[in-house]
């Protein structure tokens, strides 16, 4: 991979340069989005989408205590966010490969049902922050822009996204893009031809996989509370339970939230990526059995 040379290309709309990585994803600083996944969007008539949020145990505390998802500054959007995939429970710890015995920077999911969210500030196809700090580079095309892969702001753009790239909810859970969509694809077709293969790194098989590479992004500009919309959570047994005592601060809120819990099982000096594979599977559980997949 080319990282270092440096291309520029004239805006016809403007005829001002714009400079160009190979391979990086960037935002336009001139013209306009194309929007081309917009126009492949295959709904699958359905828009009842859980929302999977994943954090720290630290922060997950925090959380509770206070009884919201709050916004934090997004300095890919300017402005404050609170992050959500469509169904995935994708994510990219800290240190993730890095053993620890700090219970605090292990995983904790929070499950959302958007009832009562309101629409979306923007939905995008895959991890915004991930695609901004170079996670896809390998694969993106440098001269399809962080905004032209943007969908419409709603929950029918999440049901078109999965119908045209992956077929199936369950197929969208796997990562499994459908067989037929690269010969689909004119050449000319660069946004669609570019996600196709940054969503590659989220298939099983490959090198270097990524889930957040084509886990749907759903973001508001508003706090979202606990109660009455955060409706599942998965978290390490330890983080709860404890022979020296249960942690009935955590308990209490979360029962008071109405959040219904499970576990997965920590230990001590593995790292927080060592739980991805337990972590999917227990959250695929839980939205087979709300009739989510």
């Amino acid at each position: 991979m080319i990282q270092s040379k440096r291309l520029y290309r004239r805006n016809s709309v403007n005829s001002t340069c714009q400079r160009l990585t190979l391979g990086k994803i960037t935002k336009r600083t001139s013209g306009y989005p194309s929007y081309w996944l917009r126009e492949k969007s295959t709904p699958d008539g359905r828009t009842d989408f859980m929302l999977v949020h994943v954090t720290a145990v630290g922060a997950a505390r925090e959380i509770i205590r206070s009884g919201q998802l709050e916004t934090h500054y997004c300095d890919v959007f300017h402005r404050a966010l609170t992050y959500f995939f469509a169904l995935r429970p994708a994510y990219h710890a800290k240190n993730g490969t890095e053993p620890s015995d700090r219970l605090d920077r292990f995983p904790f999911v929070f499950i959302a049902i958007p009832d009562h969210l309101g629409p979306p500030f923007h939905v995008y196809p895959f991890d915004t922050g991930g695609a901004m700090r170079g996670a896809f580079d390998e694969q993106a095309d440098e001269y399809v822009f962080l905004e032209d892969y943007k969908l419409h702001p709603n929950y029918e753009a999440v049901s078109g996204q999965i119908g045209w790239a992956f077929g199936s909810r369950t197929a969208y859970y796997n990562g499994e893009l459908r067989n037929d969509l690269e010969a689909s694809l004119a050449y000319h077709e660069a946004g669609p031809r570019s996600f196709l293969r940054i969503a590659g790194l989220a298939a099983v098989g490959s090198n270097r996989p990524d889930q957040r590479a084509s886990a749907i992004e759903v973001a508001f500009d508003r706090h979202v509370p606990l109660k009455g919309n955060i409706k599942f959570a998965v978290m390490p047994r330890q983080f709860l339970e404890d022979p020296r005592g249960d942690n009935k601060p955590v308990i209490d809120g979360l029962n008071a939230a109405g959040i219904e819990w499970t576990y997965y099982e920590w230990e001590p000096n593995l790292t927080p990526d060592d739980f991805r594979q337990e972590i999917t599977k227990l959250v695929r559980e839980y939205l087979s059995s709300k009739g989510q997949l």
